[in-house]
């Protein structure tokens, strides 16, 4: 439900109760020539697994520097030795990709050697095959690919924040949130994923689009709890359905302004999911941080996918929201309008912040940054504020209560 505060002003607020992409898999071998496949094979080259997306390998001959890029600037990281041996998965101006960001100079200190047509055709057969049999996947990644996979396919992560898992979520796109997919490792595998974008395929045809009643009819009744040790935490709601699939949770979200047709895609491995804490993992100041810009891309990601222009991330106006999340949790409220009368608008020009536009989302008690922003896109008024196509400036704020419930506001302006 949302409400419209001095419209001459077209100041609206809603509330809610409750460097690379450079290398793609060869798509060069036939489908019938890999037919054969079950996706759990692997490739050896002289007795090392050739892995998905490595192009060659190097061997250093002299001591050399690996090299991390930060701010377009080269950095040394250490020094490696002769005989060392890495993959390479990627090319960048005389530099070679070893995957995790780092780089090794291709000059005589090092040999550069690619395996036969034969073995890339293999690994393409075995990645081919992963995809059809897997669950779920997201632009060719799935639980259990390793990150130097996930690089290849995009590059560096964007953002690395802390998840309830105990994890990091990073963020990859193909620029300004193209593509975006969440992924969290677990000893460099993927261990979960999430995605709001086009990129989604599963074992059994649902994608993003798919209606809830055709979700339903493939995978039958949704989880209704999730059992943790003795005790039974209770799952259902209409905005999303979550699976027991394979061994992996699966969440599709829906979107019921549009048919209640899926929106977006998460996947958590089930001994991840059973391990966290509860509902709500462990809260402290780095999840609260996380979540604020986790929200933050979200927003951008769905903009992105309703062809808006993108947010920019305001500090100033994420204080306001903090302030508010704060004292709503300190105090036991929960309105737009605080316990001093002070509405959102009052609160910003209380800490300096002029707007023409101006809104603001608040919310509590949903799990996580994904599950608060889906749950905003399933309520009118949050919706129109995150499509707003006035609004340029975003900041948000979380915190949580004596309960590890965390509260959420977003507080969206245009100078």
């Amino acid at each position: 439900m949302a409400r419209i505060i001095r419209p001459e002003l077209a100041m609206i607020f809603a509330f809610v109760c409750g460097l690379f992409g450079l290398l793609s898999y060869s798509k060069a071998v036939a489908v019938e020539n890999c037919a054969s496949y079950t996706g759990e094979e692997k490739v050896w080259w002289d007795g090392a697994e050739l892995r998905p997306g490595q192009l060659g390998r190097l061997t250093v001959l002299k001591k050399t520097a690996l090299i991390s890029f930060k701010n377009n600037e080269l950095i040394a990281v250490r020094t490696l030795y002769p005989g060392n041996v890495y993959r390479v998965y990627a090319f960048q101006s005389g530099y070679l990709s070893v995957g995790g960001g780092y780089y090794v100079k291709r000059d005589t200190s090092i040999k550069y050697e690619t395996p036969s047509k034969a073995k890339l055709a293999s690994v393409t057969c075995i990645e081919q095959a992963k995809q059809t049999n897997a669950t779920v996947s997201m632009n060719q990644v799935v639980l259990g690919d390793s990150r130097s996979k996930v690089e290849a396919l995009y590059g560096k992560a964007k953002r690395r924040t802390w998840n309830d898992y105990g994890l990091y979520w990073e963020a990859y796109d193909r620029g300004n949130y193209k593509e975006f997919l969440m992924v969290s490792y677990q000893n460099n595998r993927v261990a979960a994923m999430y995605t709001n974008q086009p990129i989604v395929s599963t074992k059994k045809g649902g994608v993003l689009g798919t209606t809830k009643t055709e979700v339903e009819a493939k995978y039958g009744q949704p989880l209704s709890y999730i059992q943790k040790g003795s005790t039974q935490y209770m799952m259902k709601n209409v905005e999303y359905d979550m699976y027991l699939l394979n061994g992996n949770y699966v969440t599709f979200f829906f979107d019921k302004y549009n048919s209640n047709r899926v929106t977006a895609v998460q996947v958590v491995g089930k001994e991840l999911e059973e391990k966290k804490k509860g509902f709500y993992g462990t809260p402290d100041t780095a999840l609260r941080t996380a979540y604020e810009y986790q929200i933050f891309d979200l927003v951008n990601a769905e903009r992105l996918k309703n062809h808006l222009s993108l947010l920019t991330w305001d500090g100033k106006v994420a204080e306001t929201a903090r302030k508010h999340s704060e004292d709503m949790a300190k105090q036991d409220y929960f309105s737009h309008t605080n316990l001093q009368g002070l509405s959102p608008f009052d609160r910003m020009k209380r800490d300096g912040i002029s707007y023409s536009t101006a809104g603001e989302n608040i919310a509590y008690g949903q799990f996580n940054a994904i599950f608060v922003h889906e749950a905003w896109m399933n309520s009118l008024g949050h919706r129109q504020n995150v499509l707003h196509p006035k609004f340029q400036r975003l900041g948000v704020g979380v915190t949580f209560n004596s309960y590890d419930q965390p509260y959420y506001t977003q507080d969206f302006y245009t100078p």
